[in-house]
Protein backbone atom coordinates (compact mmCIF):
# COMPACT_ATOMS: atom_id res chain seq x y z
CA UNK A 1 0.00 0.00 0.00
CA UNK A 2 1.21 3.18 -1.27
CA UNK A 3 0.26 6.67 -0.75
CA UNK A 4 -0.55 9.73 -2.74
CA UNK A 5 0.51 13.06 -0.88
CA UNK A 6 0.32 17.03 -1.53
CA UNK A 7 2.84 19.62 -1.56
CA UNK A 8 3.35 23.34 -2.33
CA UNK A 9 6.29 24.36 -4.74
CA UNK A 10 7.52 27.31 -5.64
CA UNK A 11 9.22 30.40 -3.53
CA UNK A 12 13.02 31.98 -4.16
CA UNK A 13 15.01 31.77 -7.03
CA UNK A 14 18.67 31.02 -6.15
CA UNK A 15 19.63 34.43 -7.94
CA UNK A 16 17.10 36.21 -5.73
CA UNK A 17 18.43 34.37 -2.44
CA UNK A 18 22.05 35.82 -3.39
CA UNK A 19 20.75 38.71 -3.91
CA UNK A 20 19.67 38.45 -0.13
CA UNK A 21 22.30 37.30 0.98
CA UNK A 22 24.63 40.03 -0.55
CA UNK A 23 22.19 43.03 0.62
CA UNK A 24 22.40 41.71 4.31
CA UNK A 25 25.86 42.22 4.47
CA UNK A 26 25.52 45.53 2.73
CA UNK A 27 22.92 46.71 5.54
CA UNK A 28 24.81 45.56 8.68
CA UNK A 29 28.03 46.82 7.17
CA UNK A 30 26.78 50.44 6.02
CA UNK A 31 23.53 51.06 8.33
CA UNK A 32 24.35 48.46 10.98
CA UNK A 33 22.02 48.44 14.31
CA UNK A 34 21.51 51.30 16.38
CA UNK A 35 22.15 50.80 20.31
CA UNK A 36 22.12 53.30 23.35
CA UNK A 37 23.34 50.85 25.85
CA UNK A 38 26.87 51.34 26.90
CA UNK A 39 27.83 48.39 28.86
CA UNK A 40 26.52 46.13 25.55
CA UNK A 41 28.54 48.27 23.33
CA UNK A 42 31.56 47.49 25.68
CA UNK A 43 31.04 43.88 25.76
CA UNK A 44 29.75 43.36 22.01
CA UNK A 45 32.35 45.56 20.60
CA UNK A 46 35.15 43.64 22.91
CA UNK A 47 35.98 41.41 19.72
CA UNK A 48 36.73 42.05 16.49
CA UNK A 49 34.47 42.01 13.43
CA UNK A 50 32.05 44.72 15.20
CA UNK A 51 32.46 48.08 15.31
CA UNK A 52 30.59 51.22 16.93
CA UNK A 53 30.21 54.81 15.51
CA UNK A 54 27.16 57.08 15.40
CA UNK A 55 25.57 55.52 18.26
CA UNK A 56 25.34 52.12 15.86
CA UNK A 57 26.48 48.86 15.81
CA UNK A 58 28.24 47.78 12.17
CA UNK A 59 29.10 44.31 11.24
CA UNK A 60 31.73 43.34 9.40
CA UNK A 61 31.35 40.96 6.23
CA UNK A 62 33.38 38.51 7.88
CA UNK A 63 31.88 38.40 11.36
CA UNK A 64 27.80 38.10 9.46
CA UNK A 65 29.67 34.97 7.34
CA UNK A 66 31.07 33.44 10.64
CA UNK A 67 27.67 33.90 11.77
CA UNK A 68 25.44 32.32 9.05
CA UNK A 69 28.22 29.22 8.88
CA UNK A 70 27.49 29.05 12.91
CA UNK A 71 23.99 29.54 12.40
CA UNK A 72 23.40 26.32 9.30
CA UNK A 73 25.65 24.06 11.67
CA UNK A 74 22.95 24.66 14.65
CA UNK A 75 20.04 24.44 12.21
CA UNK A 76 20.92 21.48 10.51
CA UNK A 77 21.07 19.73 14.34
CA UNK A 78 17.56 21.01 14.08
CA UNK A 79 14.63 18.37 14.41
CA UNK A 80 11.81 19.03 11.99
CA UNK A 81 8.17 18.68 13.60
CA UNK A 82 6.25 16.34 10.99
CA UNK A 83 2.82 16.74 12.63
CA UNK A 84 0.21 19.74 12.40
CA UNK A 85 0.40 21.16 15.83
CA UNK A 86 -1.87 24.26 16.56
CA UNK A 87 -1.02 26.24 20.20
CA UNK A 88 -2.73 28.62 22.59
CA UNK A 89 -2.47 31.84 21.59
CA UNK A 90 -0.35 35.29 23.13
CA UNK A 91 -2.08 36.70 26.55
CA UNK A 92 -5.15 38.93 24.93
CA UNK A 93 -6.44 41.15 26.91
CA UNK A 94 -10.12 41.28 25.58
CA UNK A 95 -12.19 37.74 25.27
CA UNK A 96 -15.68 36.62 23.54
CA UNK A 97 -17.86 35.92 26.19
CA UNK A 98 -19.14 32.42 26.05
CA UNK A 99 -22.34 33.17 26.72
CA UNK A 100 -23.64 36.24 25.14
CA UNK A 101 -21.14 36.59 22.95
CA UNK A 102 -20.19 39.74 23.41
CA UNK A 103 -16.18 40.82 22.77
CA UNK A 104 -15.40 42.44 26.70
CA UNK A 105 -12.24 42.91 28.51
CA UNK A 106 -11.09 39.68 30.11
CA UNK A 107 -11.15 39.16 33.88
CA UNK A 108 -8.94 36.58 36.81
CA UNK A 109 -12.16 34.30 36.61
CA UNK A 110 -12.06 34.09 32.69
CA UNK A 111 -7.78 33.61 32.98
CA UNK A 112 -8.47 30.83 34.93
CA UNK A 113 -11.04 29.32 32.64
CA UNK A 114 -9.22 29.55 29.34
CA UNK A 115 -6.25 28.32 31.29
CA UNK A 116 -8.44 25.36 31.47
CA UNK A 117 -9.45 24.98 27.84
CA UNK A 118 -5.75 25.79 26.48
CA UNK A 119 -4.24 23.32 28.66
CA UNK A 120 -6.67 20.62 27.66
CA UNK A 121 -5.05 20.69 24.32
CA UNK A 122 -1.87 22.06 24.28
CA UNK A 123 1.04 20.99 26.86
CA UNK A 124 2.59 24.44 27.28
CA UNK A 125 2.31 28.18 26.18
CA UNK A 126 1.13 31.61 27.38
CA UNK A 127 -2.40 31.85 29.66
CA UNK A 128 -5.00 32.81 26.56
CA UNK A 129 -6.24 36.20 28.24
CA UNK A 130 -5.18 38.84 31.08
CA UNK A 131 -6.68 39.43 34.49
CA UNK A 132 -7.87 43.20 33.48
CA UNK A 133 -9.82 43.39 36.71
CA UNK A 134 -6.87 43.17 39.10
CA UNK A 135 -4.66 46.56 40.07
CA UNK A 136 -2.05 46.58 37.05
CA UNK A 137 0.91 45.96 38.98
CA UNK A 138 -0.70 42.33 40.75
CA UNK A 139 -1.91 41.21 36.97
CA UNK A 140 1.66 39.41 35.38
CA UNK A 141 2.24 38.30 39.02
CA UNK A 142 -0.71 36.34 39.56
CA UNK A 143 -1.14 35.55 36.25
CA UNK A 144 1.81 33.42 36.77
CA UNK A 145 0.53 31.80 39.82
CA UNK A 146 -2.34 30.77 38.41
CA UNK A 147 -0.50 29.35 35.84
CA UNK A 148 1.10 27.16 38.00
CA UNK A 149 -1.34 26.17 39.95
CA UNK A 150 -4.00 25.00 37.16
CA UNK A 151 -1.80 23.59 34.69
CA UNK A 152 1.83 21.93 34.41
CA UNK A 153 3.54 23.71 31.83
CA UNK A 154 1.75 26.99 31.23
CA UNK A 155 3.10 30.02 31.80
CA UNK A 156 6.60 32.06 31.78
CA UNK A 157 5.67 34.09 28.75
CA UNK A 158 4.41 37.07 29.90
CA UNK A 159 6.37 40.57 29.62
CA UNK A 160 7.54 42.44 32.85
CA UNK A 161 9.90 45.31 33.29
CA UNK A 162 9.51 45.63 36.78
CA UNK A 163 12.82 44.06 39.07
CA UNK A 164 10.48 43.48 42.19
CA UNK A 165 7.98 41.71 39.70
CA UNK A 166 10.08 39.83 38.40
CA UNK A 167 12.02 39.01 41.76
CA UNK A 168 8.53 37.56 42.87
CA UNK A 169 7.66 35.88 39.87
CA UNK A 170 11.16 33.95 40.63
CA UNK A 171 10.16 33.23 44.18
CA UNK A 172 6.55 31.63 42.82
CA UNK A 173 8.23 29.22 40.28
CA UNK A 174 10.91 28.06 43.28
CA UNK A 175 7.74 27.82 45.24
CA UNK A 176 6.78 24.97 43.27
CA UNK A 177 10.27 23.64 42.09
CA UNK A 178 10.54 25.24 38.95
CA UNK A 179 12.80 27.86 37.84
CA UNK A 180 11.13 30.67 35.79
CA UNK A 181 12.81 32.23 32.74
CA UNK A 182 13.04 36.01 32.11
CA UNK A 183 11.75 36.01 28.61
CA UNK A 184 13.64 39.08 26.81
CA UNK A 185 13.00 40.48 23.16
CA UNK A 186 16.05 43.08 22.72
CA UNK A 187 16.14 43.61 18.87
CA UNK A 188 13.80 44.98 17.59
CA UNK A 189 12.76 47.00 13.88
CA UNK A 190 14.32 49.05 12.63
CA UNK A 191 17.42 47.81 13.06
CA UNK A 192 18.08 48.66 16.81
CA UNK A 193 18.57 47.14 20.11
CA UNK A 194 15.92 47.87 23.13
CA UNK A 195 18.01 49.36 25.77
CA UNK A 196 14.94 48.64 28.61
CA UNK A 197 15.18 44.83 27.50
CA UNK A 198 18.85 45.02 27.51
CA UNK A 199 19.04 46.64 31.16
CA UNK A 200 17.18 43.93 32.56
CA UNK A 201 19.77 41.03 31.14
CA UNK A 202 22.77 42.79 32.78
CA UNK A 203 20.00 43.15 36.22
CA UNK A 204 19.14 39.35 35.93
CA UNK A 205 21.94 38.05 33.98
CA UNK A 206 23.91 36.63 37.45
CA UNK A 207 20.24 36.06 39.44
CA UNK A 208 20.64 32.47 41.09
CA UNK A 209 16.93 32.35 40.91
CA UNK A 210 16.06 33.51 37.51
CA UNK A 211 17.26 32.39 33.73
CA UNK A 212 17.80 35.06 30.95
CA UNK A 213 16.28 33.67 27.92
CA UNK A 214 16.51 36.41 24.73
CA UNK A 215 14.41 36.23 22.04
CA UNK A 216 16.54 36.87 18.72
CA UNK A 217 13.65 36.92 16.62
CA UNK A 218 12.51 40.78 15.42
CA UNK A 219 9.37 41.35 13.66
CA UNK A 220 9.30 43.43 11.23
CA UNK A 221 6.57 45.12 9.74
CA UNK A 222 6.69 45.72 5.84
CA UNK A 223 5.69 49.54 5.71
CA UNK A 224 5.66 50.59 8.95
CA UNK A 225 9.31 48.81 10.34
CA UNK A 226 10.13 48.10 7.44
CA UNK A 227 10.34 48.62 3.61
CA UNK A 228 7.21 47.23 1.94
CA UNK A 229 8.40 45.77 -1.01
CA UNK A 230 8.95 42.07 -1.02
CA UNK A 231 12.94 42.25 -1.15
CA UNK A 232 13.81 44.80 1.13
CA UNK A 233 11.44 43.62 3.92
CA UNK A 234 13.25 40.12 3.22
CA UNK A 235 16.64 41.78 3.66
CA UNK A 236 16.02 43.79 6.88
CA UNK A 237 14.30 40.84 8.34
CA UNK A 238 17.37 38.21 8.11
CA UNK A 239 19.62 41.33 8.82
CA UNK A 240 18.21 42.11 12.17
CA UNK A 241 18.12 38.31 13.22
CA UNK A 242 21.57 37.88 12.37
CA UNK A 243 22.94 41.23 14.19
CA UNK A 244 20.44 39.88 17.11
CA UNK A 245 22.31 35.97 17.25
CA UNK A 246 25.97 37.78 16.85
CA UNK A 247 24.82 40.27 19.96
CA UNK A 248 23.35 37.66 21.93
CA UNK A 249 26.32 35.45 21.07
CA UNK A 250 28.70 37.73 22.59
CA UNK A 251 26.98 38.29 25.48
CA UNK A 252 26.54 34.64 26.36
CA UNK A 253 22.43 34.67 25.40
CA UNK A 254 23.20 32.10 22.56
CA UNK A 255 25.55 29.43 22.19
CA UNK A 256 26.39 27.07 18.77
CA UNK A 257 23.12 25.14 19.47
CA UNK A 258 21.31 28.34 18.82
CA UNK A 259 18.98 28.07 16.27
CA UNK A 260 18.64 31.41 13.98
CA UNK A 261 14.62 32.46 13.82
CA UNK A 262 12.90 34.46 11.41
CA UNK A 263 9.70 36.69 11.04
CA UNK A 264 8.39 39.16 9.07
CA UNK A 265 4.82 40.56 8.01
CA UNK A 266 3.29 42.90 6.06
CA UNK A 267 1.60 45.88 7.21
CA UNK A 268 -1.48 47.83 5.67
CA UNK A 269 -1.28 51.50 6.21
CA UNK A 270 -4.82 51.20 4.82
CA UNK A 271 -6.42 50.20 8.27
CA UNK A 272 -2.80 51.07 10.14
CA UNK A 273 -3.30 47.37 11.39
CA UNK A 274 -0.14 44.32 10.67
CA UNK A 275 -1.77 42.40 7.59
CA UNK A 276 -1.87 39.12 8.65
CA UNK A 277 -4.93 38.65 6.29
CA UNK A 278 -3.20 39.74 3.20
CA UNK A 279 -2.73 36.87 1.08
CA UNK A 280 0.65 38.43 0.35
CA UNK A 281 1.19 37.60 4.06
CA UNK A 282 0.96 34.20 3.26
CA UNK A 283 3.25 34.04 0.43
CA UNK A 284 5.92 36.42 2.35
CA UNK A 285 6.30 33.12 4.80
CA UNK A 286 6.80 30.75 2.31
CA UNK A 287 9.74 33.34 1.02
CA UNK A 288 10.67 33.45 4.46
CA UNK A 289 11.29 29.09 4.18
CA UNK A 290 13.59 29.48 1.89
CA UNK A 291 15.72 32.33 3.08
CA UNK A 292 15.82 29.96 6.21
CA UNK A 293 16.94 27.35 4.56
CA UNK A 294 19.56 29.20 2.76
CA UNK A 295 20.49 31.44 6.28
CA UNK A 296 20.12 28.61 9.03
CA UNK A 297 20.49 25.29 7.69
CA UNK A 298 16.38 24.52 7.91
CA UNK A 299 13.61 24.96 6.90
CA UNK A 300 11.14 27.14 8.37
CA UNK A 301 8.21 25.08 9.70
CA UNK A 302 6.48 27.32 12.60
CA UNK A 303 4.97 30.54 12.52
CA UNK A 304 2.08 32.60 14.13
CA UNK A 305 -1.08 32.19 13.63
CA UNK A 306 -2.82 35.17 13.30
CA UNK A 307 -5.52 36.68 11.61
CA UNK A 308 -7.49 40.11 11.83
CA UNK A 309 -10.73 38.61 11.98
CA UNK A 310 -13.18 40.16 14.71
CA UNK A 311 -15.22 37.07 15.32
CA UNK A 312 -15.37 33.14 14.89
CA UNK A 313 -17.00 34.08 11.43
CA UNK A 314 -16.87 33.69 7.66
CA UNK A 315 -13.79 35.83 7.51
CA UNK A 316 -11.92 34.14 9.87
CA UNK A 317 -12.81 30.91 8.81
CA UNK A 318 -11.18 31.73 5.17
CA UNK A 319 -8.23 33.63 6.37
CA UNK A 320 -7.51 31.05 8.58
CA UNK A 321 -7.76 27.89 6.73
CA UNK A 322 -5.91 29.73 3.86
CA UNK A 323 -3.38 30.74 5.67
CA UNK A 324 -3.30 26.98 7.59
CA UNK A 325 -3.70 24.63 4.58
CA UNK A 326 -1.37 26.54 2.18
CA UNK A 327 1.39 26.52 4.27
CA UNK A 328 0.95 23.54 5.85
CA UNK A 329 1.25 22.62 1.93
CA UNK A 330 4.53 24.57 2.20
CA UNK A 331 5.90 22.50 4.50
CA UNK A 332 4.95 24.09 7.81
CA UNK A 333 3.83 22.26 10.68
CA UNK A 334 3.50 23.73 13.59
CA UNK A 335 1.33 26.77 14.04
CA UNK A 336 2.15 28.70 17.76
CA UNK A 337 0.46 31.27 20.10
CA UNK A 338 -2.43 32.02 18.04
CA UNK A 339 -5.51 29.28 18.15
CA UNK A 340 -8.22 30.89 19.21
CA UNK A 341 -6.64 34.52 18.67
CA UNK A 342 -8.54 37.37 16.90
CA UNK A 343 -8.02 40.95 15.74
CA UNK A 344 -4.28 40.46 15.59
CA UNK A 345 -3.95 39.55 19.23
CA UNK A 346 -6.83 41.60 20.67
CA UNK A 347 -9.47 39.16 21.57
CA UNK A 348 -9.59 35.43 22.66
CA UNK A 349 -12.13 33.37 21.46
CA UNK A 350 -13.11 29.81 23.61
CA UNK A 351 -15.31 29.12 20.30
CA UNK A 352 -12.58 29.78 17.71
CA UNK A 353 -9.84 28.02 20.19
CA UNK A 354 -11.83 24.62 19.40
CA UNK A 355 -12.39 25.60 15.81
CA UNK A 356 -8.69 26.48 15.27
CA UNK A 357 -7.97 22.82 16.39
CA UNK A 358 -10.25 21.27 14.18
CA UNK A 359 -8.75 23.06 11.10
CA UNK A 360 -5.17 21.65 12.36
CA UNK A 361 -6.88 18.28 12.26
CA UNK A 362 -8.55 18.77 8.89
CA UNK A 363 -4.78 20.24 7.30
CA UNK A 364 -2.88 17.37 8.96
CA UNK A 365 -5.36 14.75 7.16
CA UNK A 366 -4.87 16.79 3.89
CA UNK A 367 -1.02 16.31 4.49
CA UNK A 368 -1.13 12.56 5.41
CA UNK A 369 -2.51 12.19 1.77
CA UNK A 370 -4.55 9.36 -0.12
CA UNK A 371 -3.98 5.18 0.37
CA UNK A 372 -3.39 3.76 -3.17
CA UNK A 373 -3.71 -0.02 -3.02
CA UNK A 374 -4.61 -2.47 -5.67
CA UNK A 375 -3.76 -3.81 -9.38
CA UNK A 376 -5.92 -3.26 -12.02
CA UNK A 377 -7.25 -7.47 -11.65
CA UNK A 378 -8.39 -5.93 -8.21
CA UNK A 379 -9.83 -2.94 -8.63
CA UNK A 380 -11.60 -4.10 -11.87
CA UNK A 381 -13.13 -6.87 -9.47
CA UNK A 382 -14.41 -4.87 -6.80
CA UNK A 383 -15.96 -2.40 -9.34
CA UNK A 384 -17.88 -5.92 -11.15
CA UNK A 385 -19.01 -6.96 -7.69
CA UNK A 386 -20.50 -3.35 -6.42
CA UNK A 387 -21.95 -3.07 -10.04
CA UNK A 388 -23.81 -6.67 -9.35
CA UNK A 389 -25.33 -5.75 -6.17
CA UNK A 390 -26.27 -2.36 -7.48
CA UNK A 391 -24.24 -0.69 -4.55
CA UNK A 392 -21.19 -0.42 -3.23
CA UNK A 393 -22.39 0.48 0.74
CA UNK A 394 -21.65 -3.01 1.98
CA UNK A 395 -18.65 -4.13 0.09
CA UNK A 396 -16.34 -5.22 2.33
CA UNK A 397 -13.48 -2.29 1.02
CA UNK A 398 -16.10 0.36 2.10
CA UNK A 399 -16.66 -1.13 5.67
CA UNK A 400 -12.92 -1.48 5.18
CA UNK A 401 -11.92 2.33 4.09
CA UNK A 402 -15.11 4.34 5.65
CA UNK A 403 -13.12 4.74 9.37
CA UNK A 404 -10.34 6.31 7.70
CA UNK A 405 -12.13 9.28 6.24
CA UNK A 406 -11.92 12.72 7.64
CA UNK A 407 -14.48 13.02 10.42
CA UNK A 408 -15.19 15.97 12.61
CA UNK A 409 -17.65 16.94 15.64
CA UNK A 410 -17.75 20.69 14.20
CA UNK A 411 -18.17 20.39 10.11
CA UNK A 412 -21.16 17.86 10.09
CA UNK A 413 -22.32 16.78 7.02
CA UNK A 414 -25.58 15.57 8.05
CA UNK A 415 -28.56 16.23 5.73
CA UNK A 416 -31.27 19.04 6.84
CA UNK A 417 -33.83 17.01 8.59
CA UNK A 418 -30.47 15.84 10.80
CA UNK A 419 -29.42 19.17 11.38
CA UNK A 420 -33.01 20.19 12.29
CA UNK A 421 -33.26 17.27 14.66
CA UNK A 422 -30.41 18.51 16.07
CA UNK A 423 -31.83 22.51 16.85
CA UNK A 424 -29.95 23.73 13.48
CA UNK A 425 -26.95 24.39 15.51
CA UNK A 426 -23.95 26.93 14.41
CA UNK A 427 -20.64 25.15 13.89
CA UNK A 428 -19.70 27.94 16.52
CA UNK A 429 -22.36 27.07 18.61
CA UNK A 430 -21.17 23.66 18.42
CA UNK A 431 -17.82 25.23 19.30
CA UNK A 432 -18.84 26.84 22.53
CA UNK A 433 -20.29 23.77 23.72
CA UNK A 434 -17.16 21.90 23.09
CA UNK A 435 -14.83 24.11 24.99
CA UNK A 436 -16.96 24.28 28.11
CA UNK A 437 -16.91 20.70 27.85
CA UNK A 438 -13.20 20.54 27.80
CA UNK A 439 -12.91 23.45 30.89
CA UNK A 440 -15.50 21.75 32.96
CA UNK A 441 -13.60 18.11 32.32
CA UNK A 442 -9.98 19.44 32.64
CA UNK A 443 -8.36 18.56 36.21
CA UNK A 444 -5.11 19.82 37.63
CA UNK A 445 -3.95 19.97 41.27
CA UNK A 446 -0.80 20.56 42.62
CA UNK A 447 0.66 19.05 45.71
CA UNK A 448 -0.30 19.80 48.84
CA UNK A 449 3.20 21.23 50.29
CA UNK A 450 3.39 22.93 47.03
CA UNK A 451 0.39 24.43 46.75
CA UNK A 452 1.01 26.11 50.15
CA UNK A 453 4.34 27.04 49.53
CA UNK A 454 3.31 28.85 46.70
CA UNK A 455 0.35 30.62 48.34
CA UNK A 456 3.18 31.80 50.78
CA UNK A 457 5.17 33.23 48.11
CA UNK A 458 2.10 34.68 46.29
CA UNK A 459 1.20 36.34 49.89
CA UNK A 460 4.96 37.77 50.34
CA UNK A 461 4.97 38.96 46.64
CA UNK A 462 1.89 41.12 47.07
CA UNK A 463 3.42 42.87 50.28
CA UNK A 464 6.29 43.15 48.10
CA UNK A 465 4.31 45.25 45.56
CA UNK A 466 2.46 47.41 47.94
CA UNK A 467 -0.65 45.49 47.53
CA UNK A 468 -3.25 43.69 49.39
CA UNK A 469 -4.69 40.60 47.67
CA UNK A 470 -7.86 40.74 49.50
CA UNK A 471 -9.10 43.22 47.73
CA UNK A 472 -9.27 42.40 44.59
CA UNK A 473 -11.38 39.94 42.43
CA UNK A 474 -9.31 36.53 42.53
CA UNK A 475 -11.16 33.80 41.97
CA UNK A 476 -11.21 30.72 44.69
CA UNK A 477 -10.10 27.83 42.91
Amino acid sequence: MGRIEFGLSGGLSPREVETIHETVLKILADTGVACGHAPTVEVVTSEPGVGFDGGRLRFSTDVVEEAIAAARKAGKKRKPRDRVKVTAPWTCFNMTDMDSNAVRASTAKDAVAMLKLAASFNDDGPPPVYPCDLDPRLQVVWLEKACLEHTPGFGGAMVSHEPEAIRAIGDLYAAVGRRYTLSMQFVISPLRLDHLALELFWQFRDDPAIDVWASICPIPVGGLTAPLFPSGLLAQTIAESLSGIIVARRLGLAGPDTVLPVRADYGDMRDMTIGYSLPENVMLQVLLRDLSEHFAGYRLDALYLNTNAKQPDAFAAADRMAYMLMLGLAGFREFFMGAGQLSMDEIFSPAQFIIDMEMGRYVQRILDGLSWEGEAESIATTVAEGVSEGTFMAHQTTLDALPSLFDSLLFRRSNVGQWRAAGEPTVEQLARARAREAIEAYQYELEAAQQAELDRSFESACRRLGMDAASQPIPQR
